[in-house]
């Protein structure tokens, strides 16, 4: 890779490389990647409607309602109506989700170390802030978006 790289081009390569790496381990557990996204959202918001579980995954109401019929005819989520709204459905995890989980879990920090090796861990910290950093500049230029192009580079 050439040094005068940018650091965006660098994050997304690694985050592609990574997913690439982490899809092909996931595949042989029997889950899509689009199927580890909404089971790990419903995993962190049990209970979610349908709608909530699309914005967390960034799709779709009707994708996400196709990725939660393949989740639910393998056992690992149900559908359950909502107490005040016969028209919402609340998603829950099965108990033959929990293994599944922790099989992922463990798949993601040995993909991390796999990532991370042969880097110190003060060179880790250092990363870290610096990709805090990075995000809170971009949230908070997000507020821009909405306002003149002419001051996007600026602080709004």
């Amino acid at each position: 890779m050439k040094s005068r790289a940018s650091i965006s081009y660098r994050i997304s390569l690694i985050s592609r490389l990574q997913r690439t790496r982490f899809d092909a381990r996931a595949r042989s557990l029997g889950i899509t990647r689009a199927q580890w996204r909404a089971i790990y959202a419903i995993s962190h918001e049990e209970g979610a409607s349908q709608r909530r579980i699309a914005e967390m995954i960034e799709v779709t109401d009707v994708t996400a309602g196709r990725l939660i019929d393949r989740l639910v005819d393998n056992g690992w989520v149900e559908r359950r109506a909502d107490a005040t709204d016969r028209r919402t459905h609340r998603v829950h995890l099965t108990p033959l989700a929990g293994p599944l989980l922790e099989k992922l879990a463990a798949l993601g920090t040995d993909e991390e170390a796999i990532a991370l090796a042969g880097i110190s861990e003060e060179d880790r910290a250092a990363t870290l802030a610096v990709l805090d950093r990075v995000s809170a500049n971009l949230e908070e230029a997000s507020r821009c978006l909405g306002a003149d192009p002419k001051i996007w580079s600026q602080a709004c």
